[in-house]
């Protein structure tokens, strides 16, 4: 087996321990002799990214997803996403902002430290490579050891890769996202989580996009009106918006009982 690098990640970030769960924006570069192998790639939003993670060790098959905290249990590392591991390939979905001078790619959500090898790139096919009804293990453990701009920042990135961008809808689904996580206390993917979202599609989008919920796993109803409703085990949280800022960032750091109303009542379990 034999590998060739056909560029390099140059990153603002030149140690792992100081990159950020969500990845950072940074530059591909393509060596001259592959540059022909780009072209078309614009055409693409999304990219998938291979890298050769050349400063992980490749002697442990055991790890802790340390980035979020130190004492979570340890797992196996095929079921993690841990740099540590035999044959230690990176292999990330990134957005592609942009070509420069026909070999150098401008990438966001990239988790790779400065002058990692690149070993391969593919265009990334939402109907193929986007699995929505696919699920994993319950994050209710690693959501509670999470600091609030950690949890915020994934949910932000669930919604968008839902939805397109980040608006202002989006912005206000990610808080109620944030607001129902704490009442129910347990990760909004669980499939006991059902949503039932009020007028605004964009709110709807970031809801859909952070919980899973869809009518096909009947977790996704209507509230009728213009609340905003989501329920989990015999608890149900209702929010009515107030009059909410046009801006994404002043509806990110703004109060939320200044964005919605919300109310929390018990409610008959229904069997699934």
């Amino acid at each position: 087996m034999e590998l060739s690098p056909i560029g390099l990640v140059h990153s603002g970030i030149r140690f792992r321990s100081d990159m950020p769960v969500q990845g950072v924006d940074a530059e591909i570069e393509i060596f001259s002799r592959y540059a022909g192998g780009l072209s078309g790639i614009e055409e693409n939003s999304h990219l998938i990214l291979v890298c050769w993670m050349h400063e992980a060790g490749r002697d442990v098959l055991t790890a802790v997803a340390r980035k979020v905290s130190g004492d979570l249990p340890e797992k196996g590392v095929f079921s993690l996403r841990s740099p540590v591991r035999p044959n230690p390939l990176s292999v990330s979905v990134v957005r592609l902002c942009g070509v420069r001078d026909e070999r150098f790619l401008a990438l966001a959500n990239v988790d790779l430290i400065d002058g990692t090898p690149v070993i391969d790139i593919k265009p990334y096919q939402t109907g193929w490579d986007c699995v929505f009804s696919a699920t994993g293990h319950d994050r209710t453990e690693k959501i509670r050891k999470m600091g609030p701009g950690e949890y915020r920042a994934g949910l932000i990135r669930e919604a968008v890769n839902y939805h397109g961008e980040l608006c202002p809808g989006v912005a206000v689904g990610v808080r109620i996202a944030e607001a129902a996580t704490r009442i129910f206390e347990r990760d909004l993917r669980h499939p006991q989580v059902s949503v039932a979202p009020g007028p605004d599609p964009c709110i709807a989008d970031a809801l859909i996009g952070i919980t899973g919920a869809s009518p096909g796993n009947r977790r996704l109803g209507c509230s009728g009106g213009d609340r905003y409703v989501l329920s989990c085990a015999g608890k149900e949280a209702v929010f009515i918006l107030r009059e909410v800022p046009e801006s994404v960032d002043a509806i990110l750091a703004a109060g939320e009982a200044s964005l919605f109303d919300c109310a929390v009542h018990s409610r008959p379990q229904q069997r699934r």
